[in-house]
């Protein structure tokens, strides 16, 4: 038998626990998936989640022996830890190998967790149980400023593709200084001159909402032909990355508008919001835009909201209200009083932006004799 005895900060494991378990599945086929890997190396804890496609490392300072296991239970004992504080301290028996061949009951670990007064025993499972932590063979290495990547992100998902074919769509771009996502009806992107890639790649965006593991601290971004990891020495996630070819941002963005115009966005937002309310079949009842008149038709009356612009465009173009509400919302996000809106035709993409933001909507094509 091996012994092994261990000592982290309550609250410290707590946290690093917390911010793993964001990535192992709540049921999977596989049980080791659903729980945490701890591994102890003298001066280091460190846990590990993982559910084969993404996975969340955080490393916590320890004192004490060597030794690695599979929690049991890992989300009840996140809970317990909520109740200790002060040392927490891990015992870790491992058994001598079996002579038969080994069971789904043969747990190969006795597991004892104390801290002040309180104390858990547990079997636990082997680590060699555990999928292995991929490597990342970067190609490129970026310093990324996770909070601005963070709100650039929140700002754009809405966008995101739910295309189960072209994964690349599912994803977010990171093309240049920018970043951006599609959906086929609406596009998002936004640039920081703080961030520029060498080359276009597709970061899944599990990997992206798990940005506030950092808590605002910078980390490098290294990205393989494989796969990408954020590293912040502490903290690292890493994630497949998608295969294919996505859209091309700049083809697919108008470059002449000879329309353009300045709306209030809190009003824009708030007349939409009105017109939604009175719309029971989003696909079949577009708004119209019309001289500065928001105009909704459907089965049960006929709805109108004038936007308060100085000028307003001339010719009539209709659009989902849902898709510009969430463009619009983009910019609302920055807390901007007003937003550019760039015309072509009523069939040509709608533009909102700011230089530094920039929505696409696609039109709705309106039935001129409705």
């Amino acid at each position: 038998m091996m012994d092994a005895r261990c000592i982290v900060n309550a609250g410290e494991f707590q946290k690093a626990l917390e911010k793993v378990l964001k990535v192992a599945p709540k049921k999977c086929s596989i049980p080791a998936l659903m729980e945490v890997l701890v591994r102890f190396d003298g001066d280091a804890c460190t846990l590990t989640c993982t559910d084969l496609e993404l996975w969340c490392q955080a490393s916590i300072p320890a004192e004490g022996g060597s030794c690695a296991f599979v929690l049991t239970g890992s989300r009840r004992l996140l809970t317990a830890c909520k109740f200790l504080s002060g040392e927490l301290e891990f015992s870790y028996r491992k058994d001598q190998p079996p002579e038969h061949a080994p069971t789904k009951t043969d747990l190969d670990g006795d597991l004892w967790i104390s801290c002040g007064g309180k104390e858990i025993c547990q079997r636990v499972t082997a680590a060699e149980e555990f999928p292995d932590l991929p490597d990342v063979e970067a190609e490129h290495t970026y310093t990324v400023q996770t909070a601005s990547l963070r709100k650039r992100f929140e700002r754009i998902k809405y966008a995101l593709s739910d295309d189960s074919v072209r994964q690349c769509n599912r994803c977010v771009k990171f093309f240049d200084n920018r970043i951006g996502a599609v959906d086929g009806h609406r596009l998002a992107m936004n640039r920081d001159e703080a961030l520029c890639v060498d080359a276009p790649f597709h970061i899944p965006p599990g990997a992206m909402r798990l940005l506030p593991v950092f808590e605002g601290a910078d980390c490098q971004l290294l990205v393989g032909k494989r796969r990408a990891a954020f590293d912040s020495g502490d903290i690292r996630i890493i994630t497949k990355l998608p295969e294919g070819e996505s859209l091309d941002f700049d083809a697919a963005i108008p470059r002449h508008y000879p329309e353009g115009y300045t709306v209030n966005i809190s009003d824009f937002v708030g007349n939409l919001q009105y017109l939604e309310k009175f719309i029971s079949n989003p696909s079949r009842e577009p708004i119209r835009f019309n001289g500065g008149v928001l105009l909704l038709h459907t089965k049960s009356g006929d709805y109108r909201s004038r936007l308060d612009m100085e000028d307003a465009p001339r010719q009539e173009i209709g659009f989902r209200a849902s898709y510009m509400l969430d463009g619009l919302q983009q910019f609302q996000a920055k807390k901007l009083d007003t937003v550019s809106m760039q015309m072509n035709t009523p069939v040509s993409p709608i533009i909102l932006t700011d230089q530094v933001d920039t929505a696409l909507v696609l039109p709705f094509y309106l039935n001129r004799a409705a």
